[in-house]
């Protein structure tokens, strides 16, 4: 056990603004605030929170707004009142944010836009983003702040990701799991302290979690693009350049498009670690070749699902030489542990392969729903009184005691990192008239991203016609961006779905052309 010293973050980011409070904290668009600053702007939130609003200890927020000095403040804001935030994506469908709505029991909405979800949440407070952080000019004193500093077990955040069941599923997290990672991260990863941080991960991925905190929590400064940035990744790497960035966290497939474009890291002198997560890591000739000539970058392959965060780390660079092209997901971090277990939860031996199970601190609380909780949040039966995660990840221990990931036990699939589950997708394509199945299945392309595809049998919409459909109830990352038209889905011998052989022997893309009934050909 490493003890960090620290129960929660909002401690780290406490001696942060006492230490430094005139240094930048966030930087966006035509606007900086200071660690003072954001001190105050925060306390603001927070009291406003409990006094005009009447949220308590373990109440959850849900902020839908973009990335930013408010988002931040409403955040830490969020936190200091006692309650967890609940980050959501404002370009999702409204029945989306309905179902997450309903599944969080969210006791307030702060919103960029206060009409926004007039129509989703009649019943649910709600408060303009700005109006909550900006100062009362009518008031000459400032309010005091109200703190109600959590405790480890209280939850810090939630976030929802894709549900085999049809429906998001929300995985609520400690205060202690997110003390243990920031700590860890500030200073045992390697990063170092105030750095100049990018924020690209969608605030929905919990990659935004590590991002904004271990900047602010290592007296670094978040910097923060303008939406149309973050969508381009050749404004993304300007950006990066010009503001003379120092830590991104990428995805692969980000890292390999942006390694494609005419300015890349390579042009980027002040970067100092690429952290990639989310997506299996591969080091390919264009990345070998830059951290070979840029032996002062390297390049941390992190492990960790939401309902854990981080779990393992591997970093890589010229200057250690030690790169390969599939490298393992490392070691694991501060107060972390893992089992290796067979189909009968006994530990397999040294060098086999086995299901990972994880435990320590980073454990979540569970889910917001009881019922998936308790088949995916297991007793451990080797340390009484510990609970396990069952990840549904394959993994072998290698001879350098760094952990090596195989794939999966399941379906679930990572598109950008996102986590998206075949039967969300396929639940909502069935519901449509004229698709009688569906099944949903990655596709690797030659560069190495994943893309989602299905295949349907039936008389289903022309692919437009289903596109437009899914994009008004689901993300677009959960979109799929080819269809095939099969006479029937293939079967394994046991009769079970071969999602292996999809889309099917003699399938053929779905017609462009708008749909016709039978009725009208």
């Amino acid at each position: 056990m490493v003890d960090t010293g620290v129960s929660t973050v909002l401690e780290l980011i406490d001696h942060e603004v006492a230490s430094h409070p005139r240094t930048p904290a966030v930087r966006e668009a035509g606007r900086e605030v200071t660690y003072a600053e954001l001190d105050r702007l925060a306390d603001t939130v927070a009291g406003r929170l409990v006094r005009e609003f009447g949220i308590v200890r373990g109440d959850v927020v849900l902020i839908a707004a973009r990335a930013g000095v408010d988002f931040t403040a409403a955040v830490l804001g969020t936190l200091r009142a006692g309650a967890a935030y609940l980050p959501v994506d404002t370009t999702y469908p409204s029945e989306r944010i309905e179902q997450i709505l309903r599944a969080s029991s969210a006791r307030l909405l702060i919103l960029a836009d206060p009409e926004a979800l007039d129509s989703v949440a009649p019943r649910t407070r709600s408060t303009g983003l700005a109006n909550l952080v900006a100062a009362d000019p009518a008031d000459d004193s400032a309010p005091a702040a109200i703190r109600r500093p959590p405790v480890p077990e209280d939850p810090a955040y939630v976030i929802f990701s894709s549900g085999s069941t049809g429906v998001p599923k929300g995985i609520v997290q400690t205060h202690r799991c997110l003390a243990n990672f920031i700590s860890w991260q500030v200073d045992g990863s390697g990063l170092g302290r105030g750095r100049r941080v990018l924020q690209v991960a969608p605030l929905t991925f919990d990659v935004s979690v590590q991002e904004m905190f271990y900047a602010l929590a290592s007296g670094g400064c978040l910097y923060v693009p303008e939406p149309h940035v973050r969508r381009d990744p050749r404004d993304l790497i300007d950006f990066v350049v010009e503001k003379r960035i120092e830590v991104v966290d990428f995805p692969q497939s980000l890292v390999d498009v942006v390694m494609a474009l005419p300015t890349n890291f390579e042009h980027a002198p002040d970067l100092r670690h690429i952290i990639s997560a989310g997506e299996t890591v591969r080091v390919t000739e264009s990345l070998e070749r830059l951290l070979t000539r840029r032996p002062e970058i390297t390049l941390h392959n992190h492990y960790g699902p939401a309902e854990n965060h981080m779990v393992a780390s591997h970093s890589m660079s010229g200057a250690a030489g030690n790169l390969e092209p599939r490298p393992p997901v490392g070691s694991l971090v501060w107060n972390t542990y893992v089992y290796l277990l067979d189909e009968k939860d006994v530990p397999v031996p040294d060098g086999k392969v086995g299901e990972i199970y994880i435990g320590g601190v980073g454990v979540a609380l569970g889910y917001t729903d009881p019922a998936l909780s308790s088949t995916a949040f297991v007793p451990d039966p080797f340390r009484p009184g510990a609970r396990l995660y069952r990840t549904r990840d394959r993994g072998v221990w290698r001879a350098d005691d760094t952990l090596q990931l195989l794939g999966r036990m399941d379906d679930l699939i990572k598109i950008r990192g996102n986590a998206v589950e075949p039967r969300e997708v396929e639940a909502r394509l069935t519901d449509f008239p004229g698709v009688r199945d569906a099944a949903a299945f990655p596709v690797v392309r030659a560069d190495g991203a994943v893309e989602l595809h299905v295949a349907l049998t039936g008389d289903p919409p022309s692919a437009p016609e289903l596109r437009r459909a899914l994009l008004a109830v689901l993300p677009d990352y959960m979109v799929p961006v080819r269809w095939w038209l099969t006479e029937g889905l293939p079967v394994s011998p046991n009769g079970k779905l071969d999602r292996k052989a999809l889309p099917g022997h003699g399938a053929q893309p779905l017609s462009l052309v708008p749909h016709q009934s039978n009725a009208s050909r």
